[in-house]
């Protein structure tokens, strides 16, 4: 009867298998880790803080103070209309900001951050409409300091701990272009003065 041949049993390195699997996790991790397209797109964000010029790309902006009113008296419609009163959904926030065009006209636009990471967008020509005051989807020239204000009309609780973010463009942010985050500074204590300067309605006709 012939013997049969076995091969005999080749010992497990331990070391070289848990290496091995040491090599493959970290291959995941950094598959997944690695920014996917939409990250590597996203916009610069420039960080800084009021009355503090802080330049981007396109153009730079200096935050002076903002201020709360429940309400604004703005001109009334047409040539010699009643003065209205433009009350907010919760309450009205100013940001009074100096914006510089640096390389080409267009346009600044503005959103409040609160902390929780909702935007509340600038509010529109028209709310409040106030001529020379109002930045919002105003057209900007080249080099030219605009001084002027971006309204916000937010939850009386959400500014603690809100930013302003200041791009350029109209609708949102370019792809890897700038944002300037100004950091308000809004603690509880800041909140709380702001809300008892705040007056019911501020005049704003000319």
């Amino acid at each position: 009867m012939r013997a049969r041949w076995i091969p005999a049993r080749l010992p497990i390195r331990w070391s070289l298998v848990v290496a091995s699997l040491l090599v493959l996790a970290v291959i995941v991790w950094l598959r997944r880790s690695e920014p996917g397209f939409a990250d590597k797109l996203a916009p610069f964000v420039l960080e800084g803080r009021m009355e503090q010029r802080v330049e981007a790309r396109n153009f730079a902006v200096y935050v002076k103070r903002i201020k709360l009113a429940e309400a604004y008296l703005t001109e009334g419609a047409g040539f010699g209309g009643k003065p209205r009163r433009v009350a907010g959904d919760g309450i009205w926030m100013s940001a009074l900001v100096e914006v510089e065009p640096l390389q080409e006209p267009g346009y600044v636009s503005a959103w409040l951050r609160t902390a929780d990471g909702r935007d509340y967008v600038g509010a529109p020509q028209d709310r409040p409409k106030v001529r020379g005051v109002n930045l919002g989807e105003q057209e900007l020239a080249t080099g030219l300091l605009a001084s002027g204000a971006y309204f916000f009309d937010v939850p009386a609780d959400a500014l603690q701990g809100a930013h302003l973010r200041f791009f350029w463009g109209m609708s949102k942010p370019g792809d890897m272009d700038h944002i300037i985050d100004i950091d308000l500074q809004l603690d509880p204590e800041a909140v709380h003065k702001l809300r008892t300067e705040a007056v019911p309605m501020i005049d704003l006709t000319p």
